[in-house]
Protein backbone atom coordinates (compact mmCIF):
# COMPACT_ATOMS: atom_id res chain seq x y z
CA UNK A 1 0.00 0.00 0.00
CA UNK A 2 1.67 3.58 -1.29
CA UNK A 3 0.82 6.14 0.84
CA UNK A 4 0.28 9.73 -0.91
CA UNK A 5 2.28 13.01 0.66
CA UNK A 6 -0.76 14.18 2.24
CA UNK A 7 -0.75 10.51 4.46
CA UNK A 8 3.01 10.67 4.77
CA UNK A 9 2.33 14.44 6.09
CA UNK A 10 -0.33 13.10 8.67
CA UNK A 11 2.56 9.86 9.75
CA UNK A 12 5.22 12.91 10.11
CA UNK A 13 3.47 15.01 12.24
CA UNK A 14 1.62 12.02 14.81
CA UNK A 15 5.00 11.03 15.09
CA UNK A 16 6.43 14.21 16.16
CA UNK A 17 3.34 14.61 18.41
CA UNK A 18 4.02 11.57 20.00
CA UNK A 19 7.97 12.36 20.59
CA UNK A 20 6.79 15.88 22.28
CA UNK A 21 4.45 13.86 24.71
CA UNK A 22 6.57 11.32 25.67
CA UNK A 23 9.52 14.20 26.19
CA UNK A 24 6.95 16.20 28.58
CA UNK A 25 6.00 13.18 30.11
CA UNK A 26 9.28 11.86 31.10
CA UNK A 27 11.59 14.82 31.35
CA UNK A 28 9.82 18.40 31.45
CA UNK A 29 7.05 17.29 34.13
CA UNK A 30 9.31 15.32 36.20
CA UNK A 31 11.05 18.57 36.21
CA UNK A 32 8.28 21.02 37.07
CA UNK A 33 7.33 18.66 39.86
CA UNK A 34 10.72 18.15 40.96
CA UNK A 35 10.88 22.74 40.83
CA UNK A 36 7.50 23.14 42.74
CA UNK A 37 8.56 20.41 45.77
CA UNK A 38 11.72 22.20 45.90
CA UNK A 39 10.18 25.99 45.89
CA UNK A 40 7.70 24.11 49.01
CA UNK A 41 10.94 23.33 50.80
CA UNK A 42 12.32 26.61 49.95
CA UNK A 43 9.81 28.59 51.73
CA UNK A 44 9.59 25.79 54.45
CA UNK A 45 12.75 26.19 55.31
CA UNK A 46 12.69 30.26 55.32
CA UNK A 47 9.49 29.80 57.77
CA UNK A 48 12.18 27.65 60.24
CA UNK A 49 15.32 29.72 59.68
CA UNK A 50 12.60 33.05 60.80
CA UNK A 51 11.61 31.21 63.80
CA UNK A 52 15.02 29.89 64.58
CA UNK A 53 15.99 33.93 64.32
CA UNK A 54 12.84 34.79 66.52
CA UNK A 55 14.15 32.31 69.30
CA UNK A 56 18.16 33.24 68.99
CA UNK A 57 16.88 36.79 69.27
CA UNK A 58 14.89 35.69 72.53
CA UNK A 59 17.96 33.97 74.16
CA UNK A 60 20.67 36.13 73.33
CA UNK A 61 20.62 37.31 77.00
CA UNK A 62 20.07 33.34 78.28
CA UNK A 63 23.64 32.98 79.10
CA UNK A 64 23.11 36.32 82.00
CA UNK A 65 19.92 35.28 82.89
CA UNK A 66 21.01 31.55 83.97
CA UNK A 67 24.12 32.88 86.04
CA UNK A 68 21.54 34.89 87.44
CA UNK A 69 19.15 32.52 88.21
CA UNK A 70 22.01 30.85 89.61
CA UNK A 71 23.28 33.77 91.85
CA UNK A 72 19.49 34.23 93.63
CA UNK A 73 19.71 30.21 93.96
CA UNK A 74 23.14 30.23 95.79
CA UNK A 75 21.55 32.75 98.05
CA UNK A 76 19.13 30.75 99.83
CA UNK A 77 20.76 27.23 99.32
CA UNK A 78 23.57 29.21 101.29
CA UNK A 79 21.32 29.00 104.55
CA UNK A 80 21.26 25.26 104.04
CA UNK A 81 23.39 22.28 104.85
CA UNK A 82 25.13 20.91 101.53
CA UNK A 83 24.16 16.84 100.43
CA UNK A 84 26.88 15.25 102.80
CA UNK A 85 27.44 11.78 103.58
CA UNK A 86 25.81 10.52 107.13
CA UNK A 87 28.95 10.41 109.24
CA UNK A 88 29.87 14.10 107.83
CA UNK A 89 26.39 15.08 109.26
CA UNK A 90 26.78 13.47 113.14
CA UNK A 91 30.41 15.04 113.08
CA UNK A 92 28.57 18.80 112.61
CA UNK A 93 26.19 18.42 115.07
CA UNK A 94 29.14 16.86 117.79
CA UNK A 95 31.12 20.27 116.42
CA UNK A 96 28.26 22.17 117.14
CA UNK A 97 28.44 20.40 121.06
CA UNK A 98 31.48 21.23 121.55
CA UNK A 99 31.58 24.63 121.42
CA UNK A 100 33.23 26.85 124.74
CA UNK A 101 29.42 27.85 126.12
CA UNK A 102 27.89 24.44 124.92
CA UNK A 103 29.32 21.29 125.93
CA UNK A 104 26.51 18.41 125.76
CA UNK A 105 27.78 15.21 125.81
CA UNK A 106 26.13 12.50 123.84
CA UNK A 107 25.69 9.21 124.79
CA UNK A 108 24.33 7.88 121.45
CA UNK A 109 23.35 9.50 118.35
CA UNK A 110 21.32 7.56 115.32
CA UNK A 111 21.10 9.37 112.04
CA UNK A 112 18.23 8.50 109.64
CA UNK A 113 19.08 7.57 105.88
CA UNK A 114 18.65 11.11 103.37
CA UNK A 115 15.11 11.34 102.57
CA UNK A 116 13.08 14.11 102.06
CA UNK A 117 10.24 16.35 103.24
CA UNK A 118 8.18 19.15 102.48
CA UNK A 119 8.69 22.58 103.98
CA UNK A 120 5.41 24.63 104.01
CA UNK A 121 5.63 29.05 104.33
CA UNK A 122 5.32 30.11 108.02
CA UNK A 123 2.53 33.26 108.02
CA UNK A 124 2.86 35.79 110.59
CA UNK A 125 -0.34 37.21 112.35
CA UNK A 126 0.30 40.40 114.67
CA UNK A 127 -1.38 40.27 117.11
CA UNK A 128 -1.18 44.22 117.69
CA UNK A 129 -4.47 45.82 117.80
CA UNK A 130 -5.03 49.41 116.71
CA UNK A 131 -8.25 52.04 117.63
CA UNK A 132 -10.47 52.75 115.35
CA UNK A 133 -9.06 56.18 114.37
CA UNK A 134 -5.73 54.65 113.75
CA UNK A 135 -7.49 52.56 110.78
CA UNK A 136 -8.94 55.62 109.74
CA UNK A 137 -5.71 57.09 109.27
CA UNK A 138 -4.09 54.66 107.80
CA UNK A 139 -6.82 54.56 105.16
CA UNK A 140 -6.37 57.95 104.55
CA UNK A 141 -2.59 57.76 104.64
CA UNK A 142 -3.11 54.42 101.89
CA UNK A 143 -5.90 56.38 99.81
CA UNK A 144 -3.60 59.59 99.52
CA UNK A 145 -0.28 58.16 98.45
CA UNK A 146 -0.97 55.02 96.75
CA UNK A 147 -1.92 55.35 93.23
CA UNK A 148 -4.01 52.67 91.11
CA UNK A 149 -1.09 51.63 89.53
CA UNK A 150 1.14 51.25 92.51
CA UNK A 151 -1.71 49.49 93.82
CA UNK A 152 -1.79 47.39 90.85
CA UNK A 153 2.28 46.66 91.33
CA UNK A 154 1.57 45.53 95.11
CA UNK A 155 -1.15 43.12 93.72
CA UNK A 156 1.15 41.32 91.52
CA UNK A 157 3.89 41.70 93.59
CA UNK A 158 1.38 39.87 96.87
CA UNK A 159 0.58 37.57 94.23
CA UNK A 160 4.23 36.39 93.14
CA UNK A 161 5.29 36.07 97.06
CA UNK A 162 2.45 33.52 97.24
CA UNK A 163 3.44 31.34 93.79
CA UNK A 164 7.17 31.50 95.60
CA UNK A 165 5.99 30.54 99.21
CA UNK A 166 4.25 27.16 98.08
CA UNK A 167 5.27 24.52 99.81
CA UNK A 168 8.87 22.49 98.83
CA UNK A 169 10.30 19.24 98.82
CA UNK A 170 13.60 19.73 100.59
CA UNK A 171 16.20 16.63 101.53
CA UNK A 172 16.70 16.22 105.35
CA UNK A 173 18.77 14.24 107.87
CA UNK A 174 17.30 13.29 111.39
CA UNK A 175 18.97 12.80 114.42
CA UNK A 176 18.18 11.12 117.77
CA UNK A 177 20.49 11.69 120.42
CA UNK A 178 20.95 10.89 124.27
CA UNK A 179 22.59 13.96 125.41
CA UNK A 180 23.92 15.14 128.72
CA UNK A 181 24.52 18.89 129.92
CA UNK A 182 24.72 21.99 131.91
CA UNK A 183 20.53 23.73 131.52
CA UNK A 184 22.51 26.80 130.63
CA UNK A 185 24.88 24.66 127.88
CA UNK A 186 21.89 23.04 126.56
CA UNK A 187 19.98 26.94 126.06
CA UNK A 188 22.92 28.36 124.95
CA UNK A 189 23.22 25.40 121.99
CA UNK A 190 19.27 25.73 121.10
CA UNK A 191 20.12 29.97 120.28
CA UNK A 192 23.10 28.98 118.39
CA UNK A 193 20.92 27.28 116.61
CA UNK A 194 19.00 30.42 115.79
CA UNK A 195 22.04 32.39 115.40
CA UNK A 196 24.74 30.19 113.75
CA UNK A 197 25.60 30.80 109.89
CA UNK A 198 24.33 27.52 108.68
CA UNK A 199 20.13 27.84 109.90
CA UNK A 200 18.96 24.63 108.65
CA UNK A 201 19.27 22.36 111.72
CA UNK A 202 16.51 22.55 114.20
CA UNK A 203 15.51 20.90 117.25
CA UNK A 204 12.36 18.68 116.04
CA UNK A 205 11.42 17.59 119.77
CA UNK A 206 13.16 17.14 123.16
CA UNK A 207 12.45 15.35 126.34
CA UNK A 208 14.07 16.50 129.22
CA UNK A 209 14.37 13.50 131.59
CA UNK A 210 16.30 14.61 134.85
CA UNK A 211 17.13 17.90 136.06
CA UNK A 212 19.85 18.92 138.82
CA UNK A 213 21.24 21.76 139.90
CA UNK A 214 24.91 20.84 137.96
CA UNK A 215 23.00 18.57 135.12
CA UNK A 216 20.19 18.16 132.54
CA UNK A 217 19.79 14.76 131.00
CA UNK A 218 17.33 13.40 127.76
CA UNK A 219 16.66 12.78 124.39
CA UNK A 220 16.18 15.59 121.63
CA UNK A 221 15.61 15.06 117.55
CA UNK A 222 17.17 17.34 115.71
CA UNK A 223 16.55 17.53 111.81
CA UNK A 224 19.14 18.82 109.52
CA UNK A 225 18.05 20.20 106.30
CA UNK A 226 19.57 19.64 102.86
CA UNK A 227 20.13 22.00 99.44
CA UNK A 228 22.34 20.32 97.18
CA UNK A 229 24.36 23.05 95.56
CA UNK A 230 24.16 23.68 91.68
CA UNK A 231 27.15 23.48 89.89
CA UNK A 232 28.21 27.46 88.71
CA UNK A 233 27.24 27.95 84.80
CA UNK A 234 29.80 30.12 84.24
CA UNK A 235 32.63 27.38 85.09
CA UNK A 236 31.13 25.43 82.33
Amino acid sequence: MKLNYRDKMILIVVFVLLIIVAGFMLFVKPAIDECSQASSDLESAKVQLSELEDQVDKDKNLAAEIQTLYTSTSQVAANFYDYQVAYKATDKVRELFNVDDVKIKNSNMTISSYGSTVLSPFAYESTATATDFDTKVDEYNNASTVDSSAADANADENAADTNAAAPQTIGYYSLNIQFKSSLSGFKNFADNLTTNNEKSMVIENVSIENVNESEISGSMTLNMYVLKKLADPSAS
